[in-house]
């Protein structure tokens, strides 16, 4: 018993140490991947890989991995697919990783609120195209903070850097990375009414590459 109550007594006194040099490891390594993946773009080094997605499994699966960091600032994730949205052709990885910085900085600017994720696919001019829509009710942006969005090590809110954190390049990162997939981001947002991005890619198949 004597033993249980040390092991008990030793996991209080360093527990929130670990916890704190867990996070700043998790910290470290995001910086390290964004900056890896700034240098592979710039160098025109960044490969692509065809992958058959299906989308809806693929929606299902960030919303999972993102759900704790929803839940960290008592936020709600409200999920929409408004039609069969189907497959297509892309780089799984890459588009993965679109979708979870863009939800996971929605829920780090809304506390209390709603992130909504919204899936639709659309025919523009005879061609097929899917929506990803990531919308929140948090902070929002002044029309200045978004003109500045996509830049290099651009931080939104630089005032409060220490409550968000970020290494400024997600953002950039994200929208070069649909622009090499031939598509885009948008973005609309008012200040202290939240923020709206658009993810917007050509439905591609891997017979027409």
């Amino acid at each position: 018993l004597d033993e249980v109550v040390d092991e008990m007594s030793l996991e209080e006194e360093i527990g929130p140490d670990l916890r704190k040099i867990h996070a700043s490891g998790k910290h470290l390594l995001a910086i390290i991947n964004d900056i890896l993946d700034l240098s592979k773009i710039e160098a025109g080094k960044m490969e692509f890989y065809n992958q058959n997605c299906d989308l809806e499994a693929l929606v299902k699966e960030v919303a999972s991995t993102v759900q704790p960091i929803i839940d960290k600032n008592s936020n709600v994730l409200d999920i929409q697919i408004e039609n069969e949205i189907g497959s297509m052709a892309v780089d799984i990885t890459r588009l993965r990783q679109i979708l979870f910085n863009l939800l996971s900085n929605a829920s780090k600017f809304t506390e209390n609120g709603t992130v909504s994720f919204i899936v639709c696919r659309k025919t523009i001019n005879e061609a097929d195209w899917i929506n990803i829509t990531v919308k929140d009710s948090g902070i929002g942006m002044s029309p200045e903070q978004i003109a500045g969005l996509f830049e290099n090590f651009s931080q939104v809110h630089p005032q409060n850097i220490q409550k968000y954190g970020g290494t400024g390049l997600g953002l950039m990162i994200s929208k070069r990375i649909c622009e090499m997939m031939d598509g885009d981001i948008f973005v609309e947002s008012t200040l202290s009414e939240g923020s709206t991005f658009t993810v917007h890619l050509p439905v591609k198949t891997l017979d027409n590459e």
